[in-house]
């Protein structure tokens, strides 16, 4: 009896033992189980921060000023370091007609020129009270050679038709007659009424 009493005792004790260690084994798995699953909500929740927090791209629009010392700033500015910029004045020339502003500013300007007719044209600046108080021959040509000195200012080379040129000079106040004193036999370009008297103040 008693030997069976003490087999008895160390069956329950082996099935005791072994549902503990069940339960140990089960609780360690759930464990294992619910770090799992909570594994990628932590790493959703590490993504959607990281997605949150990045910075959005910036939409500033650059800017298109010159930095302060740039070469365009300071010619802008006016210190006196880059050339004088003279003032462009355009002209047209074409049969037979000067067409260009009749009131310029005192000071060098630049004649930018364009010959839209059909032959060769020039353009002369002459210091003068008009077209009509220059000496003139018979048929409207100014004659130069009996301008006073220095009344020519300056005039460019022939500019054939459809072309440009260019001419700069320094104009101080006064009259002067823009033209062109081309003659071709007993044509008179200026004759036939290409000139134009203009103001300089």
């Amino acid at each position: 009896m008693v030997r069976r009493s003490a087999v008895a005792t160390l069956l329950a004790l082996s099935v005791i033992a072994v549902g503990c260690g069940s339960d140990d084994d089960d609780s360690d798995t759930t464990s294992a189980t619910a770090a799992a699953a909570s594994e990628p909500a932590a790493t959703d929740a590490a993504t959607t921060d990281a997605a949150t927090t990045e910075p959005a791209p910036s939409t500033e629009v650059p800017s298109t000023e010159a930095p302060p010392g740039s070469p365009s700033t300071e010619a802008a500015a006016g210190d006196g370091s880059g050339p004088e910029v003279s003032s462009a004045v355009p002209v047209t020339l074409d049969e037979w007609f000067v067409e260009a502003p009749t009131e310029l500013a005192a000071g060098e300007v630049t004649f930018q020129i364009q010959n839209d007719g059909s032959f060769p044209h020039e353009f002369v600046v002459i210091a003068g009270e008009g077209y009509e108080s220059l000496p003139l021959a018979d048929n409207g040509a100014v004659l130069e050679d009996e301008l006073p000195g220095g009344a020519i200012v300056d005039r460019t080379d022939r500019i054939d038709g459809g072309l440009p040129g260019e001419l700069t000079v320094d104009l101080p106040a006064g009259s002067y007659v823009l033209l062109c004193n081309i003659v071709v036999g007993p044509t008179s370009h200026a004759g036939r009424g290409q000139h134009l008297d203009v103001t300089v103040s």
